[in-house]
C-alpha cells in the first residue's frame, strides 16, 4: 500500500541474464536496444501502460488525461489489471520481446527480483541525475545492485488514529501528537485493553492484520534488522532477541483481548469509521474516510518500543519500463511526469491524497483533507516520518516467498501460536523456499 532508468548495454544485459538462471528461475530475455535518452523535444508515439490503479473508480483516466495534455503528442494506452493478476500478465508478455508493455507499475519491494529476470530496463543513466528529488527511503527501494530500476510515483507511512469519545468514556488521555513523545506499544496495549473493558467492541486494530509491511517496525523499533542478512540477503533472520520480543507482544494482544483474532484486513477500515474500535495503526488513505465518518477521531505518531527506536513503514509504487520498448524516450516522458514533474504528475491529479514519494509535498498537503485540525497534524507527522524514520521492507530476490511465509507465521501468532515457534518454523521454511537463489 504500500504505494510505487541507465543505458544498459550487452554486458549489463548478460549480467541480468547470469544472475537471473543463477537464481533458479527460468532464462531472462536478453535486453533490447537502449540508445535512448530524454529528449529535449517530444515524439509522436504510442505507450502502453500496465498499471494498478482502477481508470474509473481510482480516477487514473483524470491523471492519464493531465498527461496528454500537456504532452499532446504522447498517447498513453492504459491498460488496468487488478494487483493480484500484475505478476502474470507481467511475466506473460515482458519475455515476448515485443515490447508490450513499454511501462508497468513494480512494487518496491519486488525490484531486485524484477531486475534480474531482466524485465526492466537500467534506468541509472538518464534518471541518476534527479534522485534527490524523491525521499530517502524511495531510492533506496528502487536501487539495486548499485543500479536505478524504476521511478517512485508514491510512497507511504503510518499513523496511529484514534476514537475520542471511546478514550473518554474509558477515561484514558489521547496520544500525543509530538513525533518526539510518541506513545509505546506496551502502553497502547494496555489502553487498548482498557477501551474494552469500558465497552469498546475492540481496543487496536491494525490496517494490516498479519502483514510484513504493517508489522516489520515492531522489531526494527527494538533493534531487529528487517528480516534478514548476509550475501543478497538470503539468510533468514527473524528469530533474534529483538524479533521474538517484538511478536511476543504482538501475540499478547490478541491473547488478551485487546486485539481481535478473527477480523481480515478488509474489515479493519470500516469497523474503525463505524465507531467500533478506540485505536487503529492504518495508512493516511484513511484520511478522506474519516473527514465523512462524522466520529470524533483523533491522530498520533506510529508507536514505539519503550526505549526503542521510532521506525515506521515505507514503499509503495514505482514505474519501471520495459528492456524491449520500442518507445523508450516517449516511455521516459510518461515516467518523468507522473514521478518528478510539478512534484510528481501522479500524486497531484489523482483524485483521492495519495503521498508522493516527491519531497515536493505541496500539493498533497493542500488537499481539503489536511486543512482540519486533525489534517493539519497528519500532516506534520507523515512529513517527519517519511524524511526521517522511514524503513524500506528487506531487499532480497527472495521477496515474495519472504512475504507470504512470514504472513502465515504472524497469522499463527495471532491465533495463539508461541512467537517463537512460529519464527522458528517460517526460517526454515525460508531457508528451504530461498535455496533457488543461491
Amino acid at each position: 500500500m504500500a504505494l510505487r532508468t541507465r543505458t544498459a548495454g550487452a554486458a549489463v544485459a548478460a549480467t541480468v541474464l547470469t544472475l537471473a538462471t543463477a537464481c533458479g528461475g527460468s532464462d531472462a530475455p536478453a535486453a533490447g536496444s537502449s540508445d535512448w535518452s530524454l529528449p529535449a523535444q517530444d515524439p509522436t508515439a504510442t505507450i502502453t501502460v500496465v498499471g494498478i490503479v482502477d481508470p474509473v473508480e481510482e480516477g487514473m483516466n483524470d491523471v492519464i488525461a493531465a498527461f496528454e495534455q500537456e504532452h499532446p503528442t504522447i498517447t498513453v494506452d492504459y491498460q488496468f489489471v487488478p494487483f493480484d493478476d500484475l505478476n502474470t500478465v507481467l511475466d506473460s508478455r515482458i519475455p515476448n520481446k515485443n515490447g508490450d508493455p513499454d511501462v508497468f507499475w513494480a512494487d518496491m519491494p519486488r525490484i531486485p527480483a524484477t531486475a534480474e529476470r531482466g524485465y526492466a530496463e537500467d534506468l541509472t543513466d538518464v534518471f541518476g541525475e534527479f534522485t534527490d528529488s524523491f525521499d530517502p527511503a524511495p531510492v533506496e527501494a528502487v536501487t539495486w545492485e548499485d543500479s536505478i530500476w524504476a521511478l517512485p510515483i508514491a510512497n507511504s507511512s503510518q499513523l496511529l488514529y484514534y476514537n475520542a469519545d471511546l478514550l473518554a468514556q474509558a477515561g484514558i488521555a489521547p496520544p500525543p501528537a509530538d513525533t518526539a513523545n510518541r506513545i509505546t506499544w506496551e502502553q497502547l496495549g494496555e489502553d487498548a485493553k482498557a477501551a474494552v473493558d469500558a465497552g469498546a467492541q475492540y481496543g487496536m486494530l491494525f490496517g494490516q492484520f498479519d502483514r510484513y509491511y504493517q508489522l516489520q517496525p515492531l522489531p526494527m523499533s527494538l533493534g531487529g534488522s528487517a528480516g534478514a542478512t548476509g550475501e543478497r540477503n538470503l539468510t533468514p533472520d527473524i528469530t533474534s532477541p529483538e524479533w521474538i520480543r517484538a511478536f511476543d507482544w504482538y501475540g499478547s494482544i490478541f491473547a488478551g483481548g485487546a486485539s481481535p483474532r478473527g477480523v481480515p484486513p478488509e474489515q479493519t477500515d470500516p469497523l474503525f469509521l463505524s465507531g467500533a474500535a478506540a485505536y487503529t495503526v492504518q495508512g493516511p488513505w484513511l484520511l478522506p474516510s474519516l473527514v465523512d465518518s462524522g466520529i470524533n477521531w483523533g491522530v498520533a505518531p506510529h508507536p514505539v518500543f519503550a526505549g526503542g527506536e521510532a521506525v515506521t513503514p515505507t514503499g509503495s509504487w514505482s514505474l519501471a519500463m520495459n528492456p524491449f520498448s520500442d518507445a523508450k524516450e516517449a516511455a521516459a516522458i510518461f515516467m518523468k511526469w507522473m514521478a518528478i514533474d510539478g512534484g510528481s504528475g501522479y500524486t497531484t491529479h489523482a483524485p483521492e491524497p495519495e503521498l508522493p514519494a516527491h519531497v515536493d509535498k505541496e500539493a498533497y498537503f493542500a488537499r481539503e483533507v489536511f486543512q482540519t485540525p486533525q489534517g493539519q497534524q497528519a500532516a506534520q507527522i507523515l512529513a517527519y516520518e517519511t524524511a526521517n524514520t522511514a524503513v524500506n521492507r528487506v531487499e532480497t530476490v527472495g521477496y515474495i516467498e519472504f512475504e507470504e511465509i512470514l504472513g502465515r507465521a504472524f497469522a499463527d501468532i495471532r491465533n495463539g501460536t508461541p512467537a517463537e515457534e512460529a519464527l522458528r518454523t517460517a526460517a526454515t521454511e525460508l531457508e528451504t523456499a530461498w535455496a533457488q537463489y543461491r
